[in-house]
C-alpha cells in the first residue's frame, strides 16, 4: 500500500478568519510547500496580496484560474510586505512599494483529473485541491472523513492543499485554512471520491525568481542634454507652464 505524508515539510497552518479567501490560502499553503521541498526557500507569501489582487473579495470568493495566473504573471509579495487581517481590500493597499525586490512567482500550473497522476506528483510535492463542503465537513475533529450524502446539505465550494495519501485508508491527507483548532492539527483525511475532492487538482512550478521591476525611467546618458533639459524646465516653470522637455527618458508605455 502506497502513501506521502509532506506535513513536515510545509509552513504554518494558516486561519483565514471570516473572509472567502480560501482560493489564496490554498494556493500558498501549496506554493511555500514547494519551495522549501524545491528550492530549499523557507518562505511565508502574502495571502491578502494574491487573493485581492486576482480579483476576489471577502463575501464573493474567487476562481481558480484567476488565482494561480494572478500568481504566475505578476508574482507574491512576502507576508510581512501585506498582512493578512482577514477584512476586505482593495489591490495592493497596504503593500511595500519595493515588493518585487523579495517576492515570487509561479513558472507555470496545470490541471491534473487522473488520480495516480495526483498520487504519483504527491510523493513529491503538495497540490492545491478544489471541494465540496458538506455541513458535516464543518465539525470534523479526526479520522477518515466522508460527507453523508443528501443528508448532508453542501455549504459551497473550498479550496486547499493536497499534502499527501494513504491507500490503505484509501483517504488524501489535505491541509485547510482553519486554524490549528479545527480537524487535526488544522488538517484532514478526507476519502477517496467524497466531496469532490479528486475530480481536478493543480500542480504548480515555482521559479524561485522574483517578479520583474516596474519599468523605472532610464537616466539619460548625455549629461549635457541632461543639464540643459533642466535649465529648459526651470524657464518652463517660471512661466507657470508644464515643461516638456525630459532629462530622463520616459518608461515605455
Amino acid at each position: 500500500m502506497a502513501s506521502s505524508d509532506l506535513r513536515k515539510k510545509l509552513t504554518p497552518i494558516r486561519d483565514q478568519l471570516s473572509c472567502g479567501s480560501c482560493t489564496a490560502f490554498g494556493t500558498i499553503g501549496a506554493w511555500e510547500g514547494c519551495l522549501n521541498i524545491l528550492r530549499g526557500v523557507l518562505i511565508d507569501l502574502s495571502e491578502q496580496d494574491l487573493f485581492f489582487c486576482s480579483g476576489g473579495g471577502c463575501s464573493i470568493g474567487n476562481e481558480m484560474d484567476p488565482v494561480l495566473n494572478y500568481a504566475r504573471d505578476s508574482g507574491v509579495c512576502l507576508e510581512e510586505c501585506c498582512p493578512y487581517d482577514g477584512r476586505e481590500h482593495k489591490c495592493g493597499e497596504g503593500k511595500c512599494t519595493e515588493w518585487w525586490a523579495s517576492g515570487k512567482k509561479l513558472d507555470s500550473w496545470r490541471a491534473i483529473t487522473n488520480k495516480e497522476e495526483m498520487k504519483i506528483t504527491l510523493n513529491s510535492i503538495p497540490l492545491v485541491g478544489v471541494m465540496e463542503v458538506h455541513q458535516s465537513f464543518m465539525n470534523y475533529q479526526s479520522g477518515v472523513y466522508h460527507s453523508l450524502g443528501w443528508l448532508d446539505p453542501i455549504l459551497g465550494g473550498h479550496c486547499i492543499s493536497i499534502v499527501g495519501y494513504d491507500d490503505e485508508k484509501e483517504a488524501w491527507l489535505l491541509r485547510n485554512s482553519w486554524g490549528t483548532g479545527w480537524g487535526e492539527d488544522g488538517y484532514c483525511w478526507i476519502k477517496y471520491g467524497d466531496s469532490e475532492i479528486d475530480t481536478c487538482m493543480y500542480e504548480i512550478i515555482p521559479d524561485g525568481e522574483i517578479p520583474p521591476q516596474p519599468n523605472p525611467p532610464t537616466p539619460s546618458p548625455c549629461k549635457v542634454g541632461k543639464t540643459l533639459a533642466k535649465i529648459i524646465n526651470f524657464f518652463c516653470w517660471l512661466g507657470h507652464r508644464r515643461g516638456r522637455f525630459f532629462y530622463l527618458n520616459p518608461s515605455e508605455g
